[in-house]
């Protein structure tokens, strides 16, 4: 008879963790599709980060590679893990590397010990690869913001806060490349993308 019970107990248990831990993964997995949702007023957009825009270790839900305007600047250099290129009381600049020889220059600015604007510069190999990069983060920043609309040479998104986001094709002759600017509305950062 104990060897009844104790099998019966056994089974129960093994019934009551296997539930349990298929509770967890249904929990975990609701968090992480909720992650990449980004809801707006108007409508619920799903981004996807893939391609160019995972090597750049963008995120759905911050302004660039997990930083967000606003954030303390102390972020900044917990998040990125390289040496700086460029460090003095204004701004800290990181290069990332990236497949094919292409990198891009990331300069983050601070004001009041936060960050306050972003300035990136992509440096690619082909005009091939200034359309695709192009075109995914013009995809990502339109999930992320809405629709865009012309600006100097760009194009311009404003976020919830009125951020702006500024993309610019900036090749000449056998240089090329993008610039993106994320900044306050109408600041210098993002009024004219040079």
């Amino acid at each position: 008879m104990n060897r009844y019970f104790l099998t019966l107990a056994v089974c129960a248990s093994t019934l009551v963790f296997t539930a349990c831990g298929d509770r967890k993964k249904s929990d975990s997995t609701s968090v992480d599709s909720t992650a990449t949702t980004l809801s707006s007023a108007d409508a619920t957009s799903t981004i996807a980060i893939t391609g160019h825009l995972a090597d750049l270790g963008l995120t759905p839900n911050s302004h660039w590679r997990g930083i967000n305007l606003g954030d303390e600047f102390t972020k900044v250099k917990a998040a990125e893990k390289g040496e700086p290129f460029e460090s003095d009381a204004d701004h800290i600049g990181y290069t990332i590397e990236l497949k094919s020889l292409e990198s891009a220059d990331v300069l983050y600015y601070q004001t009041n010990s936060n960050v306050s604007a972003i300035d990136v510069d992509l440096f690619l190999n082909s005009r091939q690869a200034v359309s695709d990069y192009q075109k995914e983060l013009g995809a990502y920043f339109t999930a992320r913001y809405g629709a865009s609309k012309p600006a100097e040479g760009g194009t311009l998104w404003t976020g919830r806060q009125g951020e702006q986001i500024v993309l610019k094709d900036v090749s000449k002759g056998k240089d090329f490349g993008l610039k993106v600017k994320i900044g306050p509305a109408n600041s210098a950062t993002t009024a004219s993308v040079k």
